[in-house]
């Protein structure tokens, strides 16, 4: 290949890694592709050792290895076959991890800047800068800021984060994890400004002192992790994870008026325009504070099940997390053997949303499965106080606590009897505490509750029933005295922001239960449920924070490329694409 030619096609593949590729360029790499097998194989090659690089948490302990070879011109590798066949071996184990590992996502950009995960290569350090990028999810940033993976960053610079989230390590050992909306001033090695937005710093002894300052706060650590919200009004909010903080009150010319101390797991409300101090309840799970690898709760996000089940049976299936135990069938039509209550290939599409595993399905007449969530003494629900006895039931339910579901569904046939999405206090249908679906005594899609004795007056319709792929979000809010109230969102407006979102459905009364449960009963249709979540915050339950498999991302656009390249080079290539796509949140 022509040393021009392979500047070209270098540039052009790197822009369409970076998502910053024009409509006009995407078709004169098409061009290329089409017509020259040495272009095909040194665009499989770039984006496959691309792929490998940048799943910058895989469990394979060469993360300092993977950053010296970003470093090195991709241009000029040429791997010999033996050498190819070890970079496959690597992508297939980053394949195998990929439930476990945070993915970037890559995709095509037509109009307007976007920056998915910007994959530049980390430059050598310059003069005057005092952090560098070390982590990226989904970033987007605003006109005019040029950062990535890998970038170093001056005093003084200032990054626009419109969406996504970054984390940042200061040359002192402080590491922040910025969260958009947020803007951010890197002001010295130790010191940094929150012009609004949320971040969260873990900050090792050695760096001792980091100071995170908003509008008119001065929050200086004193060897700890915490969080900051700072409101571009003014209001800021302290939170302490572990440790001590000082929140310094500033006036207008920016001198000390007043000194808070927080402790661990205590917060505080800064009004500076009143000089008000308001004591509030820590919250941790408000905010995302590593973007390493999580497989277990984390983030607000408590119970999860992707369904990453073998295709058969879902009868004993135990992943995910957050249960008290595997799937159970209640009622299952013996005709139809044991995958009447089963594992599909495959997931259900909806928006953005980038699913991981496979679905359930339920077929034939007569099927209920459920599974009992980690309601014991000490389990995950109970160490964050979300669980209360109940008639001698340990129950997700307590006074004044709040809790998310969220969960897709889908239906082959409409109007055809019933099948629903339950919430269950125990097994059979008097312990029915909620349920999302259609033919409820009788009546069409909407939401009701056997607990509650709700009937057809009392039955909050869902709107038009269709047999699209339906994201779901439930909020139940626990009163005094069982007055408990739920919101049902359908396709809810927004996945980060919960205030601009209005309930599709709302109910009252008593709504604690230890399990969940789906059935289908009656008629000829198949019932399929995907990505069941449970926690406590509205973007817990959406996907759009934290890790792993609660992750919200495009998928890997696919296109006329695969069926060009040879059959030993696209399989390679579906490797990477796979993985990218897997983006799990």
């Amino acid at each position: 290949m022509a040393a021009e030619l392979e500047r070209e096609l270098e540039r052009l593949t790197a822009a369409i890694c970076n998502g910053t590729i024009t409509a006009e360029e995407a078709g004169q790499l098409d061009e290329l592709l089409k017509h020259d097998a040495a272009a095909r194989a040194f665009y499989n090659n770039y984006l496959f050792l691309h792929g490998e690089l940048y799943s910058q948490h895989a469990a394979l302990g060469a993360e300092t290895e993977l950053r010296q070879e970003v470093s090195e011109p991709v241009a000029h590798r040429s791997p010999s076959p033996k050498a190819w066949l070890s970079w496959f071996a690597v992508a297939a184990a980053l394949v195998g991890v990929a439930a476990v590992s945070s993915w970037l996502t890559h995709s095509f950009a037509v109009g307007g800047r976007r920056t998915n995960e910007v994959a530049a290569a980390p430059a050598n350090n310059s003069a005057g800068s005092v952090a560098r990028v070390t982590a990226t999810r989904n970033c987007s940033w605003a006109e005019g800021t040029e950062v990535g993976y890998g970038s170093r960053l001056k005093a003084g610079q200032q990054l626009n984060l419109s969406t996504g989230l970054v984390e940042i390590s200061f040359d002192d050992g402080a590491v922040v994890v910025l969260e958009g909306p947020a803007t951010f001033d890197v002001e010295s090695p130790g010191r940094a400004l929150l012009r609004d937005g949320r971040l969260a710093a873990e900050v090792p002894e050695r760096a001792r002192g980091f100071e995170v300052i908003t509008s008119r706060l001065n929050v200086v650590d004193l060897g700890t992790e915490f969080g900051v919200m700072a409101e571009s009004a003014g209001a800021t909010e302290v939170h302490v994870f572990k440790g001590l903080v000082k929140a310094q009150l500033l006036d207008e010319s920016g001198r000390q008026v007043r000194t808070v101390e927080l402790n661990t797991a205590e917060a505080a409300r800064i009004e500076p325009a009143s000089a008000l101090v308001a004591r509030i309840p820590a919250r941790d799970d408000e905010f995302v504070r590593s973007l390493s690898v999580a497989v277990g709760p984390h983030d607000g996000l408590l119970a999860y099940d992707g369904f990453n089940y073998p295709a058969g049976t879902l009868d004993e299936q135990n992943g995910g997390y957050g249960w008290a135990g595997p799937w159970f069938v209640v009622e299952s039509e013996s005709k139809s053997g044991s995958t009447a209550n089963g594992v599909r290939a495959g997931n259900l599409e909806y928006g953005d949303l980038v699913p991981q595993g496979n679905h359930a399905a339920q077929t034939a007449e007569q099927n209920r499965i459920r599974r009992s969530l980690g309601t014991s003494v000490g389990g995950v629900f109970d160490s964050v106080g979300l669980v209360e006895n109940q008639d001698g039931v340990r129950l997700i339910g307590k006074d004044e606590a709040t809790v998310y579901l969220s969960f897709l569904q889908r239906v082959s046939k409409i109007n055809d009897v019933f099948y629903g999405f339950e919430l269950h206090r125990g097994d059979g249908n008097g312990n029915r505490v909620l349920c999302i679906g259609s033919g409820v005594d009788g009546t069409g899609y909407g939401v009701t509750s056997n607990v509650n004795v709700y009937g057809p007056q009392n039955f909050p319709s869902l709107g038009t029933e269709n047999t699209e792929t339906n994201f779901f979000v439930i909020r139940i809010k626990y009163g005094q005295g069982n007055r408990d109230q739920v919101a049902v969102f359908r396709n809810p407006r927004s996945l980060i922001d919960e205030s601009a979102c209005e309930p599709t459905a709302t109910l009252v009364g008593n709504f604690a239960f230890d399990r969940i449960s789906f059935g289908n009963f009656h008629g000829t249709k198949v019932h399929e449920i995907d990505e069941i979540r449970v926690g406590t915050t509205f973007r817990a339950v959406t996907g759009r924070r934290g890790r792993g498999p609660d992750r919200l991302a495009p998928r890997v656009a696919d296109g006329w490329l695969w069926p060009l390249m040879e059959p030993w080079s696209r399989s390679a290539h579906d490797c990477v694409a796979n993985s990218l796509a897997v983006v799990h949140r």
